[in-house]
């Protein structure tokens, strides 16, 4: 009996223990198996980041001035494509340049195609049964150019007083002339000096600031010393004469050279005026006359109509007082000829 037990007993463990071994046989295979079925998936490739870069939206020619927005294009390409160091990013950077050579749509516009405008083409078109504007410089300074408040696309109207010399021919006594035993009655005339008068009127309206020029400030000299002092420009008869003060001189003399002098602060105003406005402004600088530049607003665009000054315009049309020479100071007999007492000291 014991010996069949034992038996029973070592039969019933090995058919657990080979169970356990089948089982864990049989779950090794199928995880192998399903291992091996389930293909592997490569990761998703690094994507190239993509950068702005202006192009032409249409075929520009040479020397276009890339003043408007809607020739140009900012699209969207890949960073290995876009060359930093010649190409743009920002449309702002490309406005106002000046084309070198054409470029076919969809081309970008490149740093080394294209140079800062010049003034000739800064130049406004002109209107629809207007004339053609030129650049016109005029030297000015704190005086006669608005105290240097004027800047670029500012409109500004030109002022002219002219200095006019006219004779003056006073009659003389009446005569007794025999002509052919005929006794006749003629009156001479005395020609007296030149009297110089001013007459004032805005002969320029609206004239377009295209720029502004101003001298270079003079470089120190060595050593830490005073900068040298520096040559003035030409004398420009749209200048005046000024004092130490800044105050203009009257009557003041230049050697004879007839032109003033000029004083420190000069610079140069490019205005736009048509060949009319430039024959006006240039024969009031040859007949020395006084320029001032008068600022407009920001959005006066009227043409005013004036009269011009002069003397007898102000006294007859706007009432001025013209004041009458006084009368002499005339002394008596008794104040030239009767001797008046000499006085004493008193004690």
């Amino acid at each position: 009996m014991r010996r069949g037990a034992l038996l029973f007993l070592l039969i019933g463990l090995i058919v657990i223990i080979g169970g356990l071994a089948a089982f864990l046989l049989l779950r090794g295979g199928t995880t192998t198996s399903t291992t091996s079925q389930t293909p592997e998936v490569p990761p998703p490739p690094t994507a190239v980041p993509l950068v702005s870069v202006v192009q032409a939206r249409v075929d520009l020619d040479a020397n276009t001035l890339l003043n408007d927005p809607t020739l140009l294009d900012v699209v969207e390409v890949p960073v290995t494509e876009f060359d930093e160091a010649n190409e743009f990013s920002n449309i702002n950077d490309v406005l106002g340049k000046l084309l070198i050579n054409p470029v076919v749509a969809g081309q970008s516009i490149r740093k080394d195609n294209i140079r800062d405008a010049g003034l000739a083409q800064r130049i406004p078109t002109a209107e629809p049964g207007q004339s053609q504007v030129k650049a016109y410089p005029l030297i000015v300074n704190s005086l006669s150019g608005v105290a240097d408040q004027v800047a670029v696309n500012d409109f500004v109207d030109v002022i002219a007083t002219f200095s006019v010399e006219r004779q003056i021919i006073r009659p003389g006594p009446v005569q007794v002339v025999t002509v052919n035993d005929v006794d006749q009655l003629v009156r001479e005339y005395e020609y007296g000096e030149n009297q110089t008068f001013l007459s004032t009127k805005t002969i320029i309206q609206r004239a377009q600031v295209l720029q502004i020029v101003r001298p270079a400030l003079p470089a120190p000299a060595e050593g830490g010393e005073a900068p040298a002092e520096v040559t003035p420009p030409p004398a420009s008869s749209s200048l005046p004469q000024v004092d130490a003060s800044g105050q203009p001189i009257t009557g003041v003399t230049d050697g004879g050279t007839g032109t003033s002098t000029l004083t420190e602060g000069v610079w140069v105003v490019v205005l736009a005026l048509t060949d009319q406005e430039i024959e006006l402004l240039e024969f009031a600088l040859q007949s020395q006359a006084r320029i001032v530049l008068a600022l407009r607003g920001a959005n006066d665009d009227a043409i005013e109509s004036t009269s011009g000054v002069t003397l007898d315009l102000l006294v007859r049309e706007y009432g001025l007082p013209l004041p009458r020479p006084l009368p002499p100071r005339v002394y008596g007999e008794g104040e030239v000829f009767v001797p008046e007492p000499t006085p004493t000291p008193l004690p």
